[in-house]
């Protein structure tokens, strides 16, 4: 079986969602292509801080921006506005580099991690930033 795993990054902002998908665990096996040199440093303020701070809206962007920009299978987008005005990103990691939604639904299972829908809930967004890296990485 293959999976797409898509994550909503939304920061600390509160956005109504009419449909919210959770996922508990993912199993995917990805191959790392690497894009090319990148000198960001892919620890999350999460980790940098020993678990006592986490990422702010721009910082999460960023984030999945760079790793969209080293690595072939993370692909990041703007897909609408949140209820704050700011972005609403799209974050999609997919190991065969292939983003195309409409082709993804006839050959693989998409799974969607929405993120940040509450304020004070950040640990599903330092948790999927830090399973992004690690799936490019090949450690999971």
């Amino acid at each position: 079986m293959h999976i797409v795993i898509i994550s909503l990054s939304l920061g600390s902002q509160i956005v109504q969602m009419k449909k919210i998908v959770f996922l508990l665990f993912i199993a995917l096996a990805a191959c790392g292509h690497n894009r090319g040199n990148s000198s960001f440093n892919f620890e999350t303020v999460f980790e940098k801080s020993e678990g006592l701070q986490t990422a702010t809206y721009d910082e999460t962007i960023r984030y999945y921006s760079e790793l969209a920009e080293k690595y072939n299978e993370i692909d990041i987008y703007t897909i609408g506005e949140t209820d704050s005005g700011k972005p609403l990103h799209l974050v999609t990691l997919n190991p065969d580099a292939v983003f195309n939604f409409e082709k993804l639904r006839t050959q693989k299972r998409i799974i969607l991690i929405n993120n940040g829908i509450h304020p004070g809930e950040s640990d599903g967004i330092d948790a999927t930033m830090m399973l992004f890296r690690d799936i490019v990485n090949g450690k999971i």
